[in-house]
């Protein structure tokens, strides 16, 4: 039997939300995660995505260890800001209700930041997030983040120790990035609001003493929303595979969700089947000579989902090894 995961695959901890259940309320968004665990489950092809990531930055001001981008993909710079109004247009147009821009850069290094997560909200985009590692958080900008309407942002952390912090985000210095996180979180207070929703990640480097990890939770869990513990990925040869191999287990069943939910867009307008994808393994279309709708519904990434419906994900070269599919092993 096919296991569609629709869950995320990294644990969530309780910050100042009360619950784990939908980040808010509101019937758009409630009706947009519905569609999110539904579509998946069963079979239900929309015109459109129910997520565009937009990878618009491929330069970083970090190098760090775990990323797949040091070893094995060349920064060309940052996507025209005509062509990235040109998706979010077609997004509304079709209704897609999720714009994350984050990925394979450093996305608060684009020039046309403010610009462009104004432009998704003023469109109607349900939910515009960010997925930054924090280091260019400061007064000054984290007003104008504000100030964007953005309803999420996501910010890797991976510890409140400084020398680890330093060791893991090399080229971030320790007390810049918290203070800048602290001054996001206070101006956010301060000004009543409820967004955007802030989560920070904690990359799990050592499965086997949890010392580290239970330490960041209790530092950030009265601070932020919430708090996500990500599994340590071996990005060594351009991959992304799970690290700590004795822990886990791959489900041969395993049916990726996430071909029904999202479509991956790189800076070059070249679209790929998974947000891990950053050597070009599968490639599905190229914004720049076809509608979202056409490549979300061409015949390469139905391909694929077809592969994944029965049972076949690992003939896919790029699904093969994929970490969403591997589970923690049963403990005695």
């Amino acid at each position: 039997m096919l296991n569609i995961r629709i869950e995320n695959i990294s644990p969530e901890v309780m910050g100042t939300d009360r619950d784990l259940g939908f980040t808010f309320k509101e019937e758009k968004w409630l009706d947009y995660r519905k569609r999110w665990d539904n579509n998946p489950l069963m079979d239900i092809l929309e015109e459109a995505p129910l997520q565009i990531d937009l990878f618009a930055v491929d330069v970083c001001n970090l190098k760090c260890p775990m990323c797949v981008r040091e070893a094995h993909i060349n920064g060309n710079g940052y996507m025209d800001v005509n062509l990235v109004k040109k998706i979010i247009d077609q997004a509304t147009e079709y209704g897609v209700p999720a714009f994350n821009f984050g990925g394979l850069g450093e996305p608060t290094l684009y020039p046309h930041l403010f610009e462009i997560l104004k432009y998704a909200k003023d469109r109607g985009i349900i939910d515009v997030n960010i997925h930054t590692n924090g280091t260019r958080l400061s007064p000054e900008f984290n007003k104008k983040l504000i100030e964007t309407g953005l309803d999420r942002i996501i910010i890797s952390v991976d510890s409140n120790v400084k020398n680890i912090y330093e060791k893991i985000r090399i080229g971030a210095n320790f007390e810049k990035t918290y203070s800048g996180i602290k001054d996001f979180i206070d101006q956010r207070n301060l000004l009543g609001k409820e967004k955007p929703h802030i989560k920070v990640n904690y990359i799990n480097t050592d499965e086997d003493d949890p010392t580290q990890k239970n330490d960041f939770i209790n530092y950030w869990k009265d601070k932020v929303n919430r708090i996500a513990v990500l599994r340590y990925l071996d990005c060594s040869n351009g991959e992304g595979e799970v690290y700590h191999q004795k822990n886990y287990e791959q489900d041969k069943n395993f049916c990726c969700a996430e071909l029904w939910r999202r479509l991956c867009i790189l800076s070059d307008g070249v679209a790929t089947i998974c947000t891990n994808d950053m050597k070009k393994k599968y490639i599905v279309g190229d914004v720049r000579k076809e509608t979202i709708s056409e490549i979300w519904k061409g015949e390469r990434i139905q391909k694929a989902r077809n592969f994944h419906r029965k049972g076949l994900f690992r003939t896919i070269d790029k699904c093969k090894n994929c970490p969403d599919s591997f589970d923690p092993k049963k403990r005695n």
